[in-house]
Formats: structure tokens, C-alpha cells, sequence
């Protein structure tokens, strides 16, 4: 839905009765007969902002299928490559698994998370990431992301 732009309200001294019928697509009719297009009362929507939250899976290969265009996708990390086996034996997916499924998806950012904690340092896992998905986030306690 558009933005009502208050101060054209205010200036044309609408009443705020209208102001449904305006979001909808309506203009405005002065008293003198002046139609005010639609376009100069609102300001266009903000773009749509989705995000999909993945966790404690296993990969699962046609994921993304149902995650296409979502703007950020957190996914699980739990190992690396390495640890393959473990991931599978435990339900859980790789770095590189949840890099697949935001390449796949074509979605906009990936933020990893839900590392096993054999990791002390979770770069590896970013950077196993980064080899299939460029637009790569660790998340950690207190992480602020805006979903754009």
C-alpha cells in the first residue's frame, strides 16, 4: 500500500474519511471541479522485505524452491564439509549445504548460524560459504540485521 502524504492532505484539507479510498488508487475532487491525481497524495510502498529462518535441518535439496527471492535467509551451519558424515548422522546441515540453498533460492543475504561448538573460530565456516553464496553473515549473540 502507498503512503499517504499527510502534508497534501493538509493541504487540500481532505478528510481523513478519504484517506482509504486514496491508499486504493482514488484521487481527489476540489470543490472548483480540480481533480488531484492519486500520485501527488501518496509516496510509493516500501519494497517488500521477506526472510525465511532455517534451523536444526538436515539439507534438503529442493529448499529453495520454496524460499525463492527471500531477501535474508538465516540457515544453519552446524559443520563444515569436513564433517559431512556428522551433519547427515545428526540432522544438521553444512556451511556449503546452506550456501546451496541461498544460491538456489536467489536470495539476497545469508546469515549462518547454530555452529557446532568443535568451531572456536567460526570463519571457516563463512569462508566454506563464500565459495558458493558471496553475500555471507556469521550471527552471534546481540547481531542486528536489517532485512533489505
Amino acid at each position: 500500500m502507498p503512503h499517504i502524504r499527510r502534508d497534501m492532505l493538509d493541504f487540500y484539507k481532505i478528510p481523513k474519511c478519504y484517506i482509504a479510498g486514496i491508499k486504493e488508487g482514488a484521487g481527489w475532487v476540489k470543490d472548483d471541479g480540480e481533480v488531484i491525481p492519486h500520485e501527488r497524495l501518496v509516496t510509493p510502498p516500501d519494497p517488500v522485505r521477506t526472510y525465511a529462518y532455517c534451523s536444526d535441518t538436515r539439507y534438503i535439496p529442493n529448499l529453495h524452491e520454496l524460499l525463492k527471492g527471500v531477501n535474508l535467509l538465516y540457515h544453519e551451519s552446524t559443520y563444515d564439509e569436513t564433517c559431512l558424515h556428522l551433519a547427515e548422522k545428526y540432522y544438521h546441515s553444512t556451511a556449503a549445504q546452506a550456501a546451496k540453498v541461498a544460491k538456489d533460492a536467489g536470495v539476497k543475504h545469508l546469515l549462518l548460524g547454530h555452529y557446532s561448538a568443535r568451531y572456536s573460530d567460526e570463519e571457516v565456516l563463512k569462508k566454506e560459504a563464500e565459495t558458493i553464496f558471496p553475500n555471507v553473515t556469521l550471527a552471534n549473540e546481540g547481531l542486528i540485521v536489517d532485512v533489505v
